[in-house]
C-alpha cells in the first residue's frame, strides 16, 4: 500500500514537471518596451554634431559665436541644473536655431527608474523655463542604457548616445581635429564638449566635415 501511495505521487509529479515544461516552452515572458537608443542616423550627406553642455563650458559663447558665422546648427545636450544657471545662454541656443536635448537634472548621477524618470522630468522643466522649447530627445550619457532607455519610453522622449566622442578635455585643439573619424559614416553623431580647445577646434571640424562632403546638421536631422 505505502508503494502504491508512493509510485502515484511519483507519477503525479512527473506529469506536473511535463505540464510546466511545456507551458514554458510555448508562452513568452512579459517585456517592457523601452526606447532603444540612437547611437547613429540614417542621413545619407549629413553628421550630426552633438555638444554635451554640463561642466567646462567656458568656450561655449566662442563656439555659438563660430557656429553663428559658419550658419551652422547642431544639439546641445545640456543638463536641468545647467540650464538654471545659465538661462540667458540657454535661450541664445534656442533662439539661433539650435536643437536642444536634456542629460537629466543632475546629469552626473544615476539611479532607480523612478530616480531617473523625476530627475529627467525635472530638467525637461528647467530647461522649457530657461529656453523657451521643451526637449524631444535625451542624451543619457554615462547612465544606465537600459534605465534611461525605460524613462525616455515612459517620458516620450528619444534616447540618443553617440556614434564617436571627439574627447573634447583631452589635449589640444590638434588632438581633437585627430579624432574625426577619417571616414565618418553618413548619420553618425559626433560628441563635443564646448571646451576652450573644442572651440578652438570647431572651425577645423566644420571645414574637414564639408571636405567629406558631409554637411553638420543636428541629431534631430539624421533620425530614421
Amino acid at each position: 500500500m505505502g508503494r502504491s501511495k508512493a509510485g502515484h505521487a511519483v507519477t503525479n509529479l512527473l506529469l506536473l514537471l511535463l505540464i510546466a515544461g511545456l507551458y514554458l516552452g510555448t508562452t513568452q515572458p512579459q517585456t517592457i518596451s523601452v526606447s532603444a537608443p540612437v547611437y547613429r542616423g540614417q542621413a545619407e550627406g549629413k553628421i550630426a554634431l552633438q555638444f554635451a553642455v554640463s561642466w567646462d563650458a567656458g568656450a561655449l559663447e566662442d563656439i555659438l559665436d563660430t557656429l553663428q558665422g559658419e550658419q551652422v546648427h547642431v544639439t546641445f545636450a545640456i543638463s536641468g541644473a545647467w540650464a538654471d544657471r545659465n538661462p540667458v545662454m540657454a535661450r541664445r541656443m534656442a533662439q539661433e536655431g539650435h536643437e536642444l536635448a536634456t542629460m537629466g537634472y543632475e546629469e552626473g548621477q544615476d539611479g532607480r527608474l523612478s530616480w531617473v524618470q523625476e530627475d529627467v522630468e525635472r530638467s525637461l522643466a528647467a530647461i522649457e523655463a530657461a529656453a523657451g522649447v521643451r526637449p524631444a530627445l535625451y542624451y543619457s550619457g554615462g547612465r544606465s542604457v537600459t534605465v534611461s532607455g525605460r524613462a525616455a519610453h515612459k517620458l516620450g522622449l528619444t534616447q540618443v548616445l553617440c556614434t564617436a566622442d571627439l574627447l573634447c578635455a583631452r589635449g589640444g585643439a590638434g588632438d581633437i581635429l585627430a579624432r574625426v573619424p577619417a571616414e565618418p559614416i553618413p548619420g553618425s553623431i559626433l560628441l563635443l564638449q564646448p571646451t576652450r580647445a573644442a572651440g578652438e577646434a570647431l572651425s577645423g571640424i566644420l571645414a574637414a566635415l564639408w571636405e567629406k562632403g558631409l554637411e553638420p546638421v543636428p541629431v534631430g536631422e539624421v533620425l530614421p
